[in-house]
């Protein structure tokens, strides 16, 4: 790319102009030049919190903002006439405009391992200490020893194909992301001793897991929609947590038939009950569900909220302050 009148400009209007110039902006304006790079990462604006995802799905590197707009570098085989050369961590790379996305087309030999230049450029570019969600697929799992080596298991891991018996053992055992989101298991596989280790669960599928897993679990979040609980087993789970059995959980969901909801909460020794005044957002790690039924208090003062959807079986417990600190 060749160099921007900008430069020349005095230092303090560079300073209003990168400060106001967007992010999609911001990207292909600091591969002009190392000096360029330098003065978009000092003096770019810093008040938004970006996020950084990575989808090896797409194989694309995303920047979101609090609005929710994305940003994105996508890695393509192959070149193309109109892009430029430019340097992203130390590698000469044609670049382009995406007519698909909002952002970026980049054109690389090995894709997987590119997409780990690209989120490093924006990671240092941006000053985002780590990815926060990482999407992969069979072919792109060997992404997931790039984020352990970087940050430990500190991201969200999202699988959307059902994964073998091999891959569970895999996943589980070796990137034990904080949160998981996973389409399916493999049929009947162990699941319960994973949950004393597994912060946030959402599970698509259903799970070999029996209700005694369940009230040994140590899970913060669960989701559960491959399993349905009946009355009786959910009536024991909130007589667990009365008892302040679920020392880690904050938020529930799970399917339920079976079910009456006065016969589950009659006789539930430690908890009081109070209709809710109006609607409130919870704030978990893995939804933002709404609750407006229950509001469950334990002996202690613990509160609680409690939904159930007749409609499709569903019931959600949250407890507060929910995982970002809101309270009832």
């Amino acid at each position: 790319m060749s160099a921007l009148p900008i430069l020349k400009l005095p230092i303090l209007v560079l300073m209003k102009i990168l400060r106001i110039i967007d992010v999609e902006t911001v990207i292909p304006i600091s591969l002009c030049s190392r000096k360029m790079y330098h003065l978009v990462k000092t003096f770019r604006d810093k008040s938004d919190t970006l996020r950084l995802k990575m989808d090896g799905i797409d194989l694309r590197v995303q920047l979101a903002t609090p609005d929710g707009n994305y940003h994105e570098v996508e890695v393509v085989a192959g070149t193309s006439e109109t892009a430029e050369w430019v340097k992203i961590d130390g590698h000469l790379v044609p670049i382009d405009r995406s007519r698909k996305h909002h952002g970026w087309n980049t054109y690389w030999d090995d894709k997987v391992k590119r997409m780990q230049s690209i989120m490093e450029y924006l990671s240092d570019l941006f000053g985002i200490k780590n990815v926060t969600t990482i999407i992969v697929t069979r072919g792109t799992m060997r992404l997931l020893d790039i984020l352990k080596e970087r940050q430990e298991n500190d991201y969200e891991l999202v699988i959307y194909h059902q994964l073998s018996e091999k891959e569970s053992h895999f996943i589980l055992e070796n990137h034990p992301a904080k949160v998981l989101r996973i389409e399916g298991f493999s049929h009947n596989f162990p699941i319960a001793k994973h949950l004393k280790s597994i912060d946030s669960l959402i599970v698509g599928s259903k799970l070999s897991i029996t209700l005694d897993d369940l009230l040994d679990m140590d899970c913060v979040e669960l989701v559960l929609m491959g399993n349905r609980l009946t009355g009786t087993g959910l009536k024991r789970i909130l007589q667990h947590w009365a008892i302040d059995g679920f020392r880690r959980l904050k938020y529930l969901r799970l399917r339920v038939w079976d079910f009456n909801l006065e016969d589950v909460l009659r006789d539930l020794d430690g908890l009081t009950y109070t209709r809710m005044a109006g609607k409130r957002t919870y704030r978990s790690n893995i939804e933002y569900p709404t609750f407006g039924h229950l509001l469950i208090t334990r002996n202690d003062g613990v509160v609680a909220s409690f939904d159930y959807y007749r409609h499709v079986g569903i019931v959600q417990f949250g407890v507060w302050p929910d995982s970002k600190g809101n309270t009832n």
